[in-house]
């Protein structure tokens, strides 16, 4: 039972992250936006570098650290996945700020 707690715990936590998260991307202005998705960007090239560098380290070593590789793997994708909600929302405030340009232009 207390695992199912622990699950739900955590389902609940991250759904609810979710949600705070993509409120406040729809709060920011479009400069606020593009600036978080260069830092995302800045972040992530940071990450592949360290995932590439580890991954030769770990050859040379004959195998090496494992886990961090693959907390850094996730780590990445997690960035991957948060940078791409961001070019969505940024996308979504563009099509936003043309809607009411192309009312007038009827």
């Amino acid at each position: 039972m207390g695992g199912d707690g622990s699950e739900f715990l955590q389902r609940d936590f991250s759904e609810t992250y979710e949600r705070f998260h993509a409120e406040s991307l729809q709060n920011m202005s479009k400069q606020e936006l593009i600036r978080e998705n260069l830092e995302l960007e800045k972040c992530l090239s940071r990450m592949e570098d360290e995932n590439n560098r580890l991954r030769l380290e770990s050859k040379r070593l004959g195998g090496g650290d494992d886990a961090r590789v693959r907390e850094l793997e996730l780590e990445l994708d997690r960035l991957r996945a948060e940078n791409l909600q961001l070019l969505t929302e940024n996308e979504l405030h563009r099509q936003q700020e043309r809607a009411p340009l192309s009312k007038f232009g009827d």
